[in-house]
Protein backbone atom coordinates (compact mmCIF):
# COMPACT_ATOMS: atom_id res chain seq x y z
CA UNK A 1 0.00 0.00 0.00
CA UNK A 2 1.39 3.58 -0.89
CA UNK A 3 1.94 5.99 2.48
CA UNK A 4 0.08 8.84 2.62
CA UNK A 5 1.87 11.76 3.15
CA UNK A 6 0.05 15.10 4.23
CA UNK A 7 1.01 18.15 1.87
CA UNK A 8 0.81 21.69 3.13
CA UNK A 9 0.43 24.20 0.13
CA UNK A 10 1.01 27.53 1.98
CA UNK A 11 2.10 30.19 -0.49
CA UNK A 12 3.02 33.45 0.52
CA UNK A 13 3.96 33.64 4.71
CA UNK A 14 5.47 35.70 6.77
CA UNK A 15 9.36 35.60 6.24
CA UNK A 16 9.87 34.38 10.11
CA UNK A 17 7.59 31.76 9.73
CA UNK A 18 8.94 30.19 6.74
CA UNK A 19 12.39 29.44 8.99
CA UNK A 20 9.29 28.02 12.09
CA UNK A 21 6.80 25.88 10.32
CA UNK A 22 9.50 23.07 10.11
CA UNK A 23 10.50 22.67 13.80
CA UNK A 24 6.69 23.33 14.42
CA UNK A 25 5.27 20.50 12.19
CA UNK A 26 8.42 18.38 13.19
CA UNK A 27 7.59 18.89 16.78
CA UNK A 28 3.75 17.76 16.51
CA UNK A 29 4.96 14.78 13.98
CA UNK A 30 7.17 13.31 16.61
CA UNK A 31 4.21 13.97 19.39
CA UNK A 32 2.50 11.77 16.59
CA UNK A 33 -0.37 14.30 16.17
CA UNK A 34 0.31 14.41 12.33
CA UNK A 35 1.42 12.63 9.69
CA UNK A 36 4.61 12.71 7.68
CA UNK A 37 4.85 15.97 5.81
CA UNK A 38 5.99 18.07 2.80
CA UNK A 39 5.19 22.00 2.79
CA UNK A 40 5.72 24.19 -0.34
CA UNK A 41 6.19 27.94 0.81
CA UNK A 42 7.98 30.90 0.31
CA UNK A 43 8.89 34.33 1.94
CA UNK A 44 6.19 37.41 1.39
CA UNK A 45 8.79 39.58 2.68
CA UNK A 46 12.91 39.09 2.42
CA UNK A 47 14.92 38.00 5.38
CA UNK A 48 18.23 36.89 6.16
CA UNK A 49 18.86 32.97 7.16
CA UNK A 50 21.40 31.88 9.05
CA UNK A 51 22.96 28.46 9.86
CA UNK A 52 22.58 26.79 13.53
CA UNK A 53 26.16 27.08 14.05
CA UNK A 54 27.06 29.90 12.29
CA UNK A 55 28.11 33.29 14.52
CA UNK A 56 26.39 36.46 13.52
CA UNK A 57 29.07 38.62 14.26
CA UNK A 58 31.38 37.18 11.87
CA UNK A 59 29.01 36.75 9.01
CA UNK A 60 26.49 39.31 8.61
CA UNK A 61 26.32 43.33 8.28
CA UNK A 62 23.29 43.53 11.43
CA UNK A 63 23.69 47.42 10.66
CA UNK A 64 22.61 47.04 7.23
CA UNK A 65 20.09 44.27 7.68
CA UNK A 66 18.72 46.61 10.90
CA UNK A 67 18.56 49.71 8.75
CA UNK A 68 16.55 48.11 5.95
CA UNK A 69 14.51 46.09 8.32
CA UNK A 70 15.35 42.94 6.75
CA UNK A 71 15.09 40.00 9.71
CA UNK A 72 18.15 37.75 10.60
CA UNK A 73 16.97 33.90 11.56
CA UNK A 74 19.06 31.34 13.13
CA UNK A 75 17.41 28.30 11.59
CA UNK A 76 17.86 24.71 13.42
CA UNK A 77 19.57 23.71 10.26
CA UNK A 78 22.94 23.52 9.40
CA UNK A 79 24.66 25.50 6.49
CA UNK A 80 25.64 29.22 5.71
CA UNK A 81 23.67 32.30 5.74
CA UNK A 82 22.03 33.44 2.81
CA UNK A 83 19.29 36.37 1.42
CA UNK A 84 16.00 34.30 1.02
CA UNK A 85 12.86 36.40 -0.68
CA UNK A 86 9.70 35.65 -3.07
CA UNK A 87 12.06 34.46 -5.81
CA UNK A 88 12.67 31.54 -4.09
CA UNK A 89 10.04 28.59 -3.73
CA UNK A 90 10.63 26.33 -0.39
CA UNK A 91 10.17 22.65 -0.18
CA UNK A 92 10.49 21.65 3.42
CA UNK A 93 10.22 17.75 4.16
CA UNK A 94 9.18 16.21 7.49
CA UNK A 95 9.54 12.48 7.79
CA UNK A 96 10.30 10.19 10.72
CA UNK A 97 14.14 8.88 10.90
CA UNK A 98 11.83 5.17 10.87
CA UNK A 99 10.23 6.36 7.81
CA UNK A 100 10.23 3.64 4.77
CA UNK A 101 11.57 5.64 2.45
CA UNK A 102 13.90 7.77 4.54
CA UNK A 103 17.28 6.93 4.43
CA UNK A 104 18.98 6.23 7.96
CA UNK A 105 21.89 8.68 7.06
CA UNK A 106 22.65 12.09 6.25
CA UNK A 107 24.27 12.11 3.28
CA UNK A 108 22.05 9.49 1.70
CA UNK A 109 18.97 11.41 3.05
CA UNK A 110 20.58 14.34 0.87
CA UNK A 111 21.13 12.33 -2.29
CA UNK A 112 17.06 10.89 -2.16
CA UNK A 113 15.06 13.81 -1.43
CA UNK A 114 17.03 15.66 -3.91
CA UNK A 115 16.07 13.68 -6.74
CA UNK A 116 12.68 15.41 -6.59
CA UNK A 117 13.81 18.99 -8.10
CA UNK A 118 16.32 17.63 -9.63
CA UNK A 119 13.77 15.41 -11.84
CA UNK A 120 11.58 19.21 -11.84
CA UNK A 121 14.70 21.29 -12.81
CA UNK A 122 15.19 18.82 -15.70
CA UNK A 123 11.47 18.60 -16.72
CA UNK A 124 11.25 22.79 -17.48
CA UNK A 125 14.39 21.94 -19.73
CA UNK A 126 17.51 22.92 -16.79
CA UNK A 127 20.14 19.84 -17.10
CA UNK A 128 21.09 19.78 -13.13
CA UNK A 129 22.30 17.03 -11.18
CA UNK A 130 23.26 16.35 -7.78
CA UNK A 131 26.49 17.61 -6.45
CA UNK A 132 27.23 15.87 -3.01
CA UNK A 133 27.22 16.79 -0.20
CA UNK A 134 23.79 18.99 -0.37
CA UNK A 135 23.72 21.25 -3.82
CA UNK A 136 21.64 20.75 -7.34
CA UNK A 137 23.79 22.61 -9.83
CA UNK A 138 24.39 22.90 -13.59
CA UNK A 139 27.95 23.46 -15.38
CA UNK A 140 29.07 23.78 -11.89
CA UNK A 141 26.75 26.32 -10.75
CA UNK A 142 24.62 26.30 -7.83
CA UNK A 143 21.01 26.36 -8.34
CA UNK A 144 19.89 25.04 -5.03
CA UNK A 145 20.95 25.05 -1.25
CA UNK A 146 19.56 22.52 1.09
CA UNK A 147 20.01 22.08 4.89
CA UNK A 148 18.76 18.88 7.29
CA UNK A 149 18.33 18.79 11.03
CA UNK A 150 16.66 16.83 13.37
CA UNK A 151 14.09 17.36 15.65
CA UNK A 152 13.57 14.84 18.39
CA UNK A 153 13.24 11.30 15.98
CA UNK A 154 11.61 13.71 13.26
CA UNK A 155 14.08 14.19 10.23
CA UNK A 156 13.63 17.52 8.49
CA UNK A 157 15.35 18.52 4.67
CA UNK A 158 14.59 22.34 3.49
CA UNK A 159 15.72 23.50 -0.16
CA UNK A 160 14.55 25.87 -2.94
CA UNK A 161 13.89 26.58 -6.30
CA UNK A 162 15.86 29.69 -7.20
CA UNK A 163 13.42 31.71 -9.77
CA UNK A 164 15.37 34.86 -9.45
CA UNK A 165 17.65 36.12 -6.80
CA UNK A 166 18.85 39.41 -6.03
CA UNK A 167 22.61 38.73 -5.79
CA UNK A 168 23.21 43.06 -4.62
CA UNK A 169 20.95 42.14 -1.71
CA UNK A 170 22.96 39.38 -0.55
CA UNK A 171 26.33 40.55 -1.11
CA UNK A 172 25.21 43.70 0.74
CA UNK A 173 24.05 41.56 3.83
CA UNK A 174 27.35 39.91 4.34
CA UNK A 175 30.15 41.23 6.42
CA UNK A 176 33.46 42.12 4.40
CA UNK A 177 36.63 43.28 5.81
CA UNK A 178 36.86 45.50 2.60
CA UNK A 179 34.74 46.95 -0.17
CA UNK A 180 37.21 45.38 -2.73
CA UNK A 181 36.52 42.11 -0.93
CA UNK A 182 32.74 42.79 -1.37
CA UNK A 183 33.31 43.26 -5.21
CA UNK A 184 35.17 39.68 -5.22
CA UNK A 185 32.43 38.10 -3.60
CA UNK A 186 29.91 39.98 -6.13
CA UNK A 187 31.29 38.59 -9.05
CA UNK A 188 32.33 35.14 -7.53
CA UNK A 189 28.37 35.10 -6.31
CA UNK A 190 27.00 35.46 -9.99
CA UNK A 191 29.75 33.55 -11.56
CA UNK A 192 28.75 30.25 -8.72
CA UNK A 193 25.14 30.99 -8.25
CA UNK A 194 22.50 30.28 -10.91
CA UNK A 195 18.44 30.72 -11.41
CA UNK A 196 15.83 29.29 -13.63
CA UNK A 197 15.53 33.31 -14.98
CA UNK A 198 18.92 33.07 -16.38
CA UNK A 199 19.29 29.75 -17.45
CA UNK A 200 16.11 30.03 -19.46
CA UNK A 201 15.82 33.65 -19.87
CA UNK A 202 12.22 33.58 -17.74
CA UNK A 203 10.44 32.81 -14.46
CA UNK A 204 7.93 30.08 -14.19
CA UNK A 205 4.64 30.02 -12.18
CA UNK A 206 5.08 28.76 -8.75
CA UNK A 207 1.74 26.98 -9.02
CA UNK A 208 3.24 25.33 -12.36
CA UNK A 209 6.41 24.46 -10.32
CA UNK A 210 4.72 23.24 -6.91
CA UNK A 211 2.57 20.69 -9.32
CA UNK A 212 5.61 19.43 -10.95
CA UNK A 213 7.48 18.98 -7.13
CA UNK A 214 4.49 17.58 -5.80
CA UNK A 215 4.10 14.74 -8.67
CA UNK A 216 7.82 14.13 -8.79
CA UNK A 217 8.07 13.76 -4.98
CA UNK A 218 5.09 11.19 -5.55
CA UNK A 219 6.84 9.36 -7.68
CA UNK A 220 10.59 9.61 -6.06
CA UNK A 221 9.48 8.31 -2.54
CA UNK A 222 6.60 6.37 -3.72
CA UNK A 223 4.25 8.09 -1.11
CA UNK A 224 0.41 10.11 -2.29
CA UNK A 225 0.29 13.89 -1.21
CA UNK A 226 -3.00 15.02 -0.23
CA UNK A 227 -3.62 18.61 0.26
CA UNK A 228 -4.18 19.93 3.75
CA UNK A 229 -3.88 22.42 6.55
CA UNK A 230 -1.63 23.49 9.61
CA UNK A 231 -3.57 21.83 12.53
CA UNK A 232 -4.74 23.47 15.58
CA UNK A 233 -1.70 21.95 17.68
CA UNK A 234 0.66 23.18 15.19
CA UNK A 235 -0.20 26.62 15.22
CA UNK A 236 -0.33 26.55 18.85
CA UNK A 237 3.33 25.08 18.61
CA UNK A 238 4.18 28.17 15.76
CA UNK A 239 3.11 31.12 18.27
CA UNK A 240 5.45 29.65 21.53
CA UNK A 241 8.33 28.99 18.61
CA UNK A 242 8.00 33.01 17.77
CA UNK A 243 8.68 33.69 21.02
CA UNK A 244 12.07 32.02 21.15
CA UNK A 245 12.93 33.33 16.99
CA UNK A 246 12.91 36.59 18.02
CA UNK A 247 14.62 36.58 20.95
CA UNK A 248 18.90 37.24 21.55
CA UNK A 249 19.19 34.30 22.91
CA UNK A 250 18.47 32.01 19.87
CA UNK A 251 19.42 34.27 17.19
CA UNK A 252 23.26 35.33 19.03
CA UNK A 253 23.17 31.65 20.49
CA UNK A 254 26.46 30.55 18.96
CA UNK A 255 28.67 33.56 20.43
CA UNK A 256 26.77 33.84 24.03
CA UNK A 257 27.75 30.25 24.63
CA UNK A 258 31.49 32.22 25.37
CA UNK A 259 31.03 35.85 26.12
CA UNK A 260 34.18 36.10 27.82
CA UNK A 261 36.43 34.68 24.68
CA UNK A 262 33.90 36.35 22.25
CA UNK A 263 35.26 39.88 24.32
CA UNK A 264 38.59 39.22 23.54
CA UNK A 265 38.73 38.22 19.83
CA UNK A 266 37.32 41.90 18.62
CA UNK A 267 40.64 42.90 19.52
CA UNK A 268 41.87 40.72 16.46
CA UNK A 269 42.58 42.57 13.82
CA UNK A 270 44.66 41.63 9.97
CA UNK A 271 45.71 38.86 8.76
CA UNK A 272 47.77 36.64 11.23
CA UNK A 273 44.00 36.29 13.39
CA UNK A 274 45.86 36.30 16.54
CA UNK A 275 46.10 38.97 19.52
CA UNK A 276 48.35 38.42 22.67
CA UNK A 277 46.24 38.85 25.70
CA UNK A 278 49.54 38.38 28.02
CA UNK A 279 52.37 36.55 28.98
CA UNK A 280 51.31 32.91 27.88
CA UNK A 281 47.68 33.81 27.04
CA UNK A 282 46.74 34.10 23.42
CA UNK A 283 42.95 34.93 21.74
CA UNK A 284 44.26 32.96 17.53
CA UNK A 285 41.19 32.13 14.77
CA UNK A 286 41.53 29.61 12.49
CA UNK A 287 39.48 29.01 9.32
CA UNK A 288 39.33 25.85 7.09
CA UNK A 289 36.86 25.21 3.98
CA UNK A 290 36.20 21.32 4.63
CA UNK A 291 34.20 19.21 2.29
CA UNK A 292 30.77 19.57 4.17
CA UNK A 293 31.55 23.76 4.75
CA UNK A 294 33.33 26.14 6.43
CA UNK A 295 34.89 25.30 9.99
CA UNK A 296 35.90 28.72 12.35
CA UNK A 297 37.60 28.34 15.56
CA UNK A 298 38.28 31.15 18.30
CA UNK A 299 40.59 29.74 20.47
CA UNK A 300 41.97 31.09 23.75
CA UNK A 301 45.40 29.14 24.77
CA UNK A 302 47.10 29.47 28.20
CA UNK A 303 50.50 28.48 28.10
CA UNK A 304 50.04 26.14 25.05
CA UNK A 305 46.59 24.64 26.69
CA UNK A 306 43.33 25.40 25.27
CA UNK A 307 41.41 27.62 27.89
CA UNK A 308 38.60 28.11 26.11
CA UNK A 309 37.19 27.61 22.73
CA UNK A 310 34.03 28.37 20.07
CA UNK A 311 33.85 26.23 17.20
CA UNK A 312 31.75 27.60 14.68
CA UNK A 313 30.72 27.92 10.59
CA UNK A 314 27.99 26.40 7.90
CA UNK A 315 28.40 23.01 8.24
CA UNK A 316 26.13 20.55 9.16
CA UNK A 317 26.52 18.34 12.68
CA UNK A 318 24.28 16.11 14.49
CA UNK A 319 22.89 15.97 17.30
CA UNK A 320 24.03 19.63 16.74
CA UNK A 321 23.42 20.64 20.57
CA UNK A 322 26.93 18.10 20.78
CA UNK A 323 28.69 20.80 19.41
CA UNK A 324 29.39 22.42 22.29
CA UNK A 325 29.86 19.41 24.07
CA UNK A 326 32.76 18.73 21.86
CA UNK A 327 34.21 22.15 22.64
CA UNK A 328 33.94 21.24 26.23
CA UNK A 329 35.78 17.84 25.66
CA UNK A 330 38.63 19.85 24.12
CA UNK A 331 39.31 21.88 26.94
CA UNK A 332 42.89 21.73 28.44
CA UNK A 333 44.09 19.28 25.48
CA UNK A 334 47.36 21.15 23.68
CA UNK A 335 46.79 21.50 19.97
CA UNK A 336 48.54 18.55 18.10
CA UNK A 337 46.43 17.61 15.17
CA UNK A 338 47.01 13.81 15.96
CA UNK A 339 45.93 13.85 19.50
CA UNK A 340 43.07 16.19 18.76
CA UNK A 341 41.90 14.01 15.91
CA UNK A 342 42.04 10.63 17.58
CA UNK A 343 39.82 12.96 20.52
CA UNK A 344 37.65 14.18 17.76
CA UNK A 345 36.93 10.83 16.73
CA UNK A 346 36.40 9.11 19.67
CA UNK A 347 33.61 12.11 20.45
CA UNK A 348 32.38 10.75 16.85
CA UNK A 349 31.57 7.30 18.11
CA UNK A 350 30.52 8.26 21.63
CA UNK A 351 27.91 10.30 20.53
CA UNK A 352 26.96 8.24 16.89
CA UNK A 353 27.82 12.03 15.47
CA UNK A 354 26.96 12.88 11.67
CA UNK A 355 28.58 15.42 9.83
CA UNK A 356 28.27 15.28 6.49
CA UNK A 357 31.48 15.96 4.72
CA UNK A 358 33.65 17.08 7.92
CA UNK A 359 35.28 14.67 9.64
CA UNK A 360 37.30 15.47 12.75
CA UNK A 361 41.07 15.89 10.96
CA UNK A 362 38.78 19.11 9.61
CA UNK A 363 38.59 20.23 12.86
CA UNK A 364 41.98 19.70 14.46
CA UNK A 365 42.96 21.17 10.92
CA UNK A 366 41.19 24.39 11.67
CA UNK A 367 42.41 24.94 15.38
CA UNK A 368 46.57 23.96 14.22
CA UNK A 369 45.49 26.31 11.49
CA UNK A 370 44.84 29.14 14.19
CA UNK A 371 48.16 28.76 15.85
CA UNK A 372 50.12 28.33 13.46
CA UNK A 373 51.10 32.18 13.36
CA UNK A 374 52.05 32.10 17.40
Amino acid sequence: MTDRWRLLKLGGIDPVETQMIFEAVATARDKGLVPETIIFCWPKTPLVSIGFHQEIEKEIDSEYCKKEKVPVVRRILGGGAVYLDKGQLFYQIIASEDSPTIPSTMSKLFEKLLQAPILTYQKIGIPVNYKPINDIEINGRKISGNGVGRVGNINVLTGNLILDFNYDEMVKILKVPSEKFRDKIASTLKERLTTIKREVGREFDKVYLMDLLKKNFEKNLEIELQEGTVTEEEQKILKNLQKKYLSNEWTFQTSMRHPELMQKSHTITGTERVVKIAGGVYVCEGVFKAAGGLIRTTIELVDKRINDLLISGDFEFFPREKLAALEEELKGLEIEEKRITEKIEQFYQKYNIQAPGTFPKDFSKTLHLAIQNL
